[in-house]
């Protein structure tokens, strides 16, 4: 009988009662068990082309995930293999509808100038203010921070209505995207124009992967919003780079020089008419080493804000534990308890985040006249 079935042709004539070689059975055996080899080899081929085609397709991606992580050697390892598939890709023209959709969010390779050299963005500023002075501040790591909520009694600067809102960029790493929603939907019936630019794993150690200062120059040219809200810091707990290609190990002196220098230019770039700056602290983490980095940044930002007259510091440490360290609830006016914290130990709830869009509205009725 003929089975047109390798494996019918094996099993079945036995089954049957029908009398084959044993060279006859091996035949029909290893007939099959190539047939099934082809076949997984065609699935396995055809598996890795879709791989491969993703990749190409999301090249722009896996460079910006290279690019963010820490500096070391394993990086520079990632980034270059990266930055090789990228190139193919773009070769390829495969990487354009994954710039496309980025250019469509506004969130494209042009967002966030690369400047290694935050030197070069000084003098490319014409308009640069006059800054004042901090005091010099180096900090011991593992002391707490002595961060202060630091209000600046002005006058108001106009008054804000249905006809002229008020103009809010708020802007930070992850953590400015709960609280740019909650002062969008949270306030107290006031009128805002609010703009929310989060971007992850952004800080002020790493301007060769988004460079804040670069970016904020560019909106306060651009859109000159009136409030501008910073929520920066959480990513900060890592190595810099110098412009001579050395590195600033993370907490030392030098480091800690070098990152109040960045933090200077970045306020001083906000100065502008009629225009106040709310600089967020960082609340307590969770991991015992991004605690000892946050209390370090709040300690070294303290003085550099308080040296402003332009910027307020909105102190959110004690409201989420502060020295007694990292809460996962917190009491809010009203008595309630709310989450505080997502299970990563570092960023805040939305819940959290109001309350602190509270503080920030606080802050605000000192600034501005709002009619309701």
């Amino acid at each position: 009988m003929d089975y047109s079935d390798p494996l019918e042709r094996a099993t079945k004539p036995r089954d049957r009662g029908e009398t084959w070689t044993d060279e006859q059975f091996r035949a029909a055996r290893d007939s099959d068990l190539t047939e099934r080899t082809v076949d997984i080899r065609k699935s396995v081929i055809a598996a890795l082309s879709c791989l491969m085609l993703a990749a190409l397709l999301t090249s722009g991606k896996i460079v910006e995930i290279a690019e963010r992580r820490e500096l070391g050697d394993a990086r520079d390892r990632q980034l270059a293999m990266a930055e090789r598939l990228d190139g193919v890709a773009n070769f390829l023209s495969l990487n354009r509808p994954y710039e496309l959709i980025l250019d469509i969010r506004g969130a494209g390779k042009d967002v966030g100038e690369r400047v290694d050299d935050l030197s070069a963005l000084v003098a490319s500023t014409t308009t640069m203010p006059s800054s004042t002075t901090a005091p010099t501040t180096t900090v011991t790591p593992g002391s707490t921070s002595s961060t202060t909520t630091t209000t600046t009694t002005v006058p108001s600067l106009r008054s804000v209505t249905t006809l002229e809102p008020l103009t809010v960029y708020v802007a930070g790493d992850s953590q400015a995207e709960y609280l740019g929603r909650a002062i969008t939907v949270d306030h107290p019936g006031w009128s805002l124009d609010v703009e929310v630019a989060d971007r992850i794993s952004t800080s002020l150690a790493r301007p060769d992967y988004f460079n804040w200062p670069a970016e904020l120059a560019a909106v306060m040219a651009d859109r000159s919003p009136e409030a501008v809200v910073l929520f920066i810091g959480a990513n900060d707990h890592q190595d810099m780079a110098a412009a001579d290609g050395s590195r600033f190990v993370q907490g030392t002196t030098e480091w800690q020089a070098e990152w109040t220098a960045r933090l200077e230019l970045m306020l001083d770039l906000l100065v502008g008419t009629n225009r106040h700056v709310f600089w967020v602290t960082q609340p307590p983490m969770r991991d015992g080493d991004l605690l000892e980095a946050v209390t370090m940044i709040n300690a070294l930002a303290a003085p550099v804000v308080a040296a402003r007259s332009h910027v307020t510091s909105v102190d959110i440490w004690d409201l989420f534990g502060g020295d007694g360290g990292y809460v996962e609830y917190i009491i809010t006016d009203d008595g309630e308890s709310i989450d505080a914290r997502v299970g990563d130990g570092v960023h805040l709830t939305r819940s959290a985040a109001s309350q602190v869009a509270d503080l920030i509205f606080d802050q605000m009725e000192i600034h501005w006249d709002f009619v309701e």
